[in-house]
């Protein structure tokens, strides 16, 4: 008798199915409103983040300005790196002061952004900048999901490639750029 076994390529087609399902329903709210594709609502839960990305260059004080008292922001590959994975708004605003000191100026670009049902915003987009401390392109490219409640982000999980971090120095300099005592 003849077991079955993980199908790897069945796993990334039920992924995407699953993806393009969530992009119908997405097109599907979209309501026609003086010529308008987007709805008022979802025009303005989509504002999150391009508010969120261009808050990165304004200072850790602006994008806090963005999140619920009670927000968790979840980075799921962080781990491998040394740095943490899950975090509160407390320390997301000492997360922040290690993060944006070395990616001043970052760039963004190719955003999109996709509005699904219960307030959530999924988007992607690329990041671009020159690291200080190693004189190296960064290049990212990100998926994040955001959970609004009142207009603010109360969760938000981001995906990125840990592999591309290596722009910003070894292990222990990445994780002292993200764990530094002193900051908390």
């Amino acid at each position: 008798m003849k077991t079955k076994t993980f199908n790897p390529i069945l796993a990334i087609l039920i992924a995407v199915f699953l993806t393009n399902m969530y992009w119908v329903q997405a097109q599907k709210k979209q309501t026609k409103t003086n010529g308008e594709a987007i709805s008022i609502h979802e025009k303005e839960q989509e504002k999150i983040v391009q508010d969120l990305l261009e808050a990165f260059n304004l200072g850790a004080e602006n994008v806090l300005e963005l999140f619920d008292e009670e927000a968790i922001i979840e980075y799921p590959y962080a781990y491998s790196l040394g740095t943490p994975s899950s975090l509160n708004k407390t320390q997301y605003a000492n997360y922040l002061k290690g993060a944006l000191a070395n990616m001043p100026d970052i760039t963004f670009s190719q955003v999109k952004s996709y509005t699904t049902e219960n307030h959530i915003v999924w988007a992607e987009f690329h990041g671009e900048v020159i690291i200080p401390s190693t004189n190296k392109l960064y290049q990212q490219d990100y998926v994040a999901r955001f959970t609004l409640k009142n207009g603010k982000i109360i969760h938000y999980k981001e995906y990125w490639n840990p592999m591309a971090v290596s722009a910003m120095g070894d292990h222990k300099e990445v994780n002292e750029m993200f764990n530094d005592k002193s900051k908390q």
